[in-house]
């Protein structure tokens, strides 16, 4: 009766005509549809109020830039060239403080805004889009959630502009020679990187050897980290740059171009080795075995003969070193155990919105729930990580992300042309072993690192997609 008499009432009618009315805009509206279909833009309504708010923001800013004529002030401005910013950021990221990779990162999200405004430019669409974009804003609103919001501000604008990056790469790249030439001036500068670490080994006085744990390995008498300032971070650079090497040395013809990237392989490899970080080298490995899998079953024997040698080939102490895993006696190991419970422990209080991103909100919590009273920077896994920083939301956007990409690769794969394959087997892999390191450490704990990650998930992209761009 009482039921009855509400839906019978004008107040519950003027509330649900305001409740269908803006259903329909949200069910209209092309920008949401984004994140609910895979549907090309021009397959979806346009109707929506959202969409026309995007449109009538995007045309006033057309309309700003003809009144002002900055249109033709910019025609043929270096500040349109978006590929060249692009290219920047990607291949000289290692070598350049953080804030100067941003400051590149920023100028191309504005040269791309600019081609929006000046160009008609569309952007692409990549059905990973939707999901980067929900990561991205779940993790900037995780920045204002924070139980300490001043120190998470920089870390989390950071990441968001990091994670948005993957925008400017997928629509700075135009052709396939653009795509290629990219991936290659990426791995190859690893060149430089891996020649850099050559030199601190041979001349280690030079350079602090703290990351040695002298009690436990005694023959190692120094970890390279090269520009990156961790032997961690340089093997998770590694991992990135290495499984594309491999395509590239599979992917070209002649014996100079095939000695040429076997010899980078090789410096590469040897540069990994001499970073004694054991989550890479695993990395590394479980990456082969990802790439030769997917390259040619037949692969899998070589793989199984492979592994039973490599304890009679590897020297002594690479043994040892892998022998740790696993090891408490080993500083770095029981380090990593007792954090791993203290960061547990911690989430079973704020596993809903996390404590924010950055240091300074991970450090102001988890002393107070630390395991034998160890504390550190962050939680040295990225999945537990990312849940510190955004919570259960975050969590499931990121591996939603994670398995939307693995899943437009697979897909790809089955219909791609053989030299584009074998760079989807390289992304598939790079982003694997990645991926596996970080079950041992915070592989984003590192900005460049992050950026490079990104880079590597817009390349796969690409490479899935390689039908949208123009020929030559």
């Amino acid at each position: 009766m009482v039921s009855e008499m509400l839906k019978n009432s004008i107040v519950y009618n003027l509330f649900a005509s305001i409740g269908n009315w803006f259903s329909k805009q949200f069910n209209q509206s092309c920008l949401i549809n984004r994140f609910l279909t895979e549907k090309a833009t021009a397959e979806l309504p346009q109707k929506g109020l959202f969409s026309q708010i995007f449109a009538s923001i995007v045309e006033l800013f057309k309309k700003l830039f003809s009144t002002l004529k900055l249109n033709k002030l910019l025609d043929g401005s270096i500040f349109k060239a978006t590929y060249l910013w692009c290219f920047m950021a990607v291949v000289f990221a290692p070598i350049l403080p953080t804030m100067v990779v941003l400051a590149l990162a920023l100028v191309g999200f504005a040269s791309l805004a600019i081609r929006m405004f000046c160009d008609d430019l569309k952007l692409r669409h990549f059905p990973l889009n939707k999901f980067v974009l929900i990561y991205a804003l779940i993790y900037f609103i995780s920045t204002f959630t924070s139980v300490n919001v001043k120190g998470s501000l920089l870390g989390g604008i950071l990441t968001t502009a990091y994670i948005l990056f993957y925008f400017v790469v997928i629509n700075s790249v135009e052709t396939k020679k653009q795509l290629n030439f990219l991936t290659f001036c990426f791995v190859c500068f690893g060149i430089f990187i891996a020649m850099y670490g050559f030199y601190q080994y041979l001349n280690p006085s030079k350079f602090s050897g703290s990351w040695v744990d002298k009690e436990m390995f005694s023959d190692i008498g120094f970890r390279v980290y090269s520009t990156l300032g961790n032997p961690n971070v340089l093997g998770e650079y590694l991992l990135l740059i290495i499984p594309f090497v491999v395509a590239f040395f599979f992917n070209t013809k002649g014996f100079l171009k095939k000695g040429f990237f076997f010899i980078v392989g090789c410096m590469l490899m040897l540069c990994l080795i001499l970073t004694y970080s054991r989550g890479c080298w695993l990395g590394i490995l479980f990456a082969a075995v990802i790439f030769l899998i997917l390259l040619d079953r037949r692969f899998i024997i070589l793989i199984l003969i492979g592994l039973a040698i490599m304890p009679f080939i590897l020297p002594e102490t690479i043994i040892n070193r892998f022998m740790s895993i696993g090891n408490m006696s080993d500083s770095s190991t029981s380090y990593r155990f007792f954090i791993y419970m203290g960061t547990l422990n911690m989430l079973k209080d704020y596993w809903i919105c996390g404590v924010g991103p950055g240091s300074a909100a991970f450090n102001m919590v988890y002393p107070s729930y630390a395991y034998d009273s160890i504390t550190a920077p962050h939680s040295h896994n990225l999945f537990l990580q990312v849940m510190c920083d955004s919570g259960i939301c975050g969590e499931i956007a990121f591996l939603a992300l994670i398995y939307r990409a693995y899943k437009t690769c697979f897909i790809s794969l089955k219909k791609a042309a053989e030299e584009n394959k074998i760079f989807i087997i390289g992304a598939i892999s790079a982003l694997s072993g990645f991926f596996l390191q970080s079950m041992f450490d915070y592989t984003f704990y590192n900005y460049r690192v992050m950026l490079m990650f990104w880079v590597v998930l817009a390349l796969a992209m690409l490479y899935s997609n390689i039908d949208k761009l123009r020929e030559d």
